[in-house]
């Protein structure tokens, strides 16, 4: 898999149902009948994976609205879209 580029713009699938949780969140896959069980973090940056925001962007967003990341978040958001794209849940463009 090739380094993620800070202004890629990741987009899930629509196809896949997400319900947010009190504690993360979860996405459901119907073909396979798997469920995704998702982090807080996770599901945040899974609802930012919209097409609309760049990695950059959503790195940005983690630093300001998640103060439990006392280092910079960039590994931890390039890290969890990387998953996202080994499991199959974006929109390649």
């Amino acid at each position: 898999m090739e380094k993620i580029n800070l202004e890629y713009r990741p987009t899930t699938r629509p196809d896949l149902p997400f319900r947010e949780l009190k504690d993360g969140g979860v996405v459901y896959e119907y073909q396979s009948g798997t469920l995704h069980s998702l982090n807080t973090t996770a599901a945040y940056i899974w609802t930012l994976c919209d097409g609309n925001h760049t990695i950059s962007e959503i790195i940005t967003s983690i630093q300001q609205n998640f103060k439990q990341f006392e280092t910079d978040p960039t590994s931890e958001v390039i890290k969890t879209v990387e998953k996202f794209q080994t499991l199959n849940l974006l929109i390649n463009n």
